[in-house]
């Protein structure tokens, strides 16, 4: 199978969203100029695009923010926390879902979504991880319809970008994105988790994303350490755009109310600002202690593997 089969074409369908195997309408190994898109301007090189690192709370210009050893990159196809030295795990075929806003200065509106693999394999030739790939599955839910997988055919658009790197010890490296509605759009379908499955190699792997809406945008809630979250907003604001404390995050706890079969109902029992370099807190971080927030399959989800 040749690395171009890799790039997805959402198709129709209700349960389920399939990839289809096509041809990409970009293919580049890394891009650091920005001559693309928000997709794939990577400041570090560490394979992450920096709008994905925003909204995973790593640090676009370092490719290790914690500084253990362990990359960026590989923490977040781990379901890691980047901002938390931890050890790495056995080295497997993990996957890793994320959406994102646009760029402050990029004149493309859309959100995207970005799939990442790394894929373990005796084969190290380009095109053998993504041969590794046997089938791949996105969909979204929603509290509103509960039990449901929605496709996420109507928000996507043709338009892929992919991205291939072959490390000598830690796999090989895929990236496929692909364009969404603008942020307005999808924030109409709002609350609601993106998934995604893949089988690499008879390993199935699933990772997921809920986002939600709030004062000051779309919103996703990540992961900040083992039990604490982040609603981080999709797109990147300059400090100067908002009323915030510099160099912290705005970090809440939750806690489980009720389950069923729209998903696990967590309150947010704390919230407040902690330090974390280059990121921005909200002056009214206090304020969404109180709201709740409903996640299909439970915060255990969250990121992914």
């Amino acid at each position: 199978m040749q690395r171009n089969h890799i790039v997805p074409l959402m198709a129709v369908g209700l349960a389920t969203s399939y990839f289809a195997w096509a041809s990409p309408s970009e293919s580049v190994e890394a891009s650091s100029s920005g001559n693309c898109c928000s997709a794939t301007l990577d400041s570090d090189n560490d394979f992450l695009p920096d709008a994905v690192e925003w909204v995973l709370l790593s640090n676009s210009n370092k490719i290790d923010t914690d500084a253990d050893g362990i990359s960026d990159f590989i923490e977040v196809v781990e379901g890691g926390q980047p901002r938390h030295q931890s050890p790495a795990l056995p080295a497997d075929q993990q996957m890793r879902l994320v959406v994102t806003g646009p760029l402050p200065e990029s004149s493309d509106p859309r959100t995207w979504i970005h799939v990442f693999h790394r894929v373990m394999t005796a084969e190290t030739t380009p095109g053998s991880g993504p041969a590794a790939i046997q089938s791949f599955a996105t969909w979204f839910e929603s509290p509103s319809y509960p039990g449901i997988q929605l496709p996420l055919n109507s928000f996507a658009t043709s338009e892929t970008i992919y991205r291939e790197r072959i490390t000598p010890t830690d796999g090989i490296w895929v990236q496929v994105s692909i364009p969404l509605v603008p942020e307005a759009t999808l924030s109409s379908v709002l609350p609601c988790t993106i998934w995604a499955e893949s089988v690499i190699a008879g390993v199935t792997v699933t990772s997921g994303m809920n986002l939600t809406n709030t004062s000051s945008g779309v919103a996703s809630l990540v992961p900040f350490d083992e039990w604490r979250y982040v609603f981080q907003i999709l797109t990147p604001q300059p400090a100067n755009m908002m009323v915030t404390e510099s160099n912290q995050v705005c970090v809440i706890e939750l806690k489980e109310q009720t389950s069923g079969a729209a998903g696990t109902t967590y309150q947010v029992t704390d919230a407040d600002c902690e330090d974390a370099n280059e990121l921005e807190c909200s002056t009214a971080c206090q304020q969404s202690i109180g709201w709740t927030v409903t996640i299909p399959g439970g915060t255990a989800m969250i990121g992914g593997n």
